[in-house]
């Protein structure tokens, strides 16, 4: 059956609700233009860049050190929210949005916000443990900030999802992921290799990404808590008509929802593995 007959169903414009790849895009822009705010109010005052960066940037940045970060523990997860130079920015933006848009459209909201912490924070160990194992690889004790891992991560995870996706089918049949995602591991581990511990973290953000999916398709979705967290504090902050709403069963699922459920498991089981129910529902909603 083919799949793209129902991927058009999915719209993720800037502001949809739920739409994890909005809020990752949203929080690294959030980030950047606080930090470009408060570089202007410090340029504007003559301070010099150097206490800026002591002052407000290493609120954001991870230390190179395990001993560091257990003074500045919040960084080891805002440091891959965060992005410092415009083409940074930029770089990781355009990359996350390529990966980020086909792996939310092909597996729905609940996993990328997983995969994009996962690989950034085992990258985040993985460039700690090289610079306490090796400091030779180092970077000779210089913090980090950047979704770069996470990205990668994404990356991986996607390829892994849709091995066999293609883009712009309107060109000799359309350009397999795989390339693109060849030519993105390319492109970083050369820029990466500059600082060997910075390349070993990437490469283990795309052993997470790896990972993740292959145990995903096998039926282990390491990502549930986070999703479950989410959804309980989410509903901490509902209000108390709508929690009454939902625990008498008024708001049933829509048969959209129904079917994009059905997707996400298509996309991960593959449609042989759809009970007989389920194909039936994609043959009727395909023919509609």
């Amino acid at each position: 059956m083919p799949q793209h007959r129902f991927m058009s169903n999915r719209k993720m414009l800037l502001g949809e609700d739920s739409n994890a790849l909005v809020f990752l895009f949203a929080v690294n822009m959030l980030i950047f233009v606080l930090i470009s705010f408060l570089k202007t109010v410090y340029f504007l005052t003559d301070t010099p860049l150097e206490l800026f960066e002591r002052q407000i940037v290493d609120w954001f940045r991870m230390p190179s050190s395990f001993g560091a970060v257990m003074y500045k523990p919040w960084t080891f997860l805002i440091h891959f929210f965060s992005q410092y130079h415009f083409w940074q920015l930029v770089s990781s933006m355009l990359w996350l949005w390529s990966f980020g848009y086909i792996f939310q459209d092909l597996s729905g909201n609940k996993h990328i916000i997983p995969v994009y912490i996962y690989a950034g924070a085992t990258g985040a160990i993985g460039f700690l443990t090289a610079n306490a194992l090796l400091p030779s690889l180092g970077n000779g004790g210089q913090p980090i900030i950047g979704a770069g891992a996470s990205v990668v991560g994404i990356a991986v995870a996607t390829t892994v999802l849709a091995p066999k996706y293609k883009l712009f089918p309107l060109v000799y049949g359309g350009i397999p992921i795989w390339v693109l995602t060849l030519i993105f591991l390319v492109l970083d581990f050369s820029t990466s290799m500059v600082i060997p511990s910075i390349l070993i973290s990437h490469i283990i953000a795309a052993l997470v990404g790896f990972g993740y999916m292959k145990l995903l398709q096998n039926g282990t979705n390491t990502g549930d808590w986070m999703i479950r967290f989410y959804q309980w504090g989410n509903a901490m902050f509902e209000p108390a008509e709508l929690r009454e709403k939902k625990s008498s069963g008024v708001n049933n699922p829509s048969k959209e929802n129904e079917l994009n459920a059905i997707l996400d498991k298509m996309n991960m089981v593959g449609y042989d593995n759809l009970t007989e129910n389920e194909k039936a529902f994609l043959k009727s909603a395909s023919q509609e």
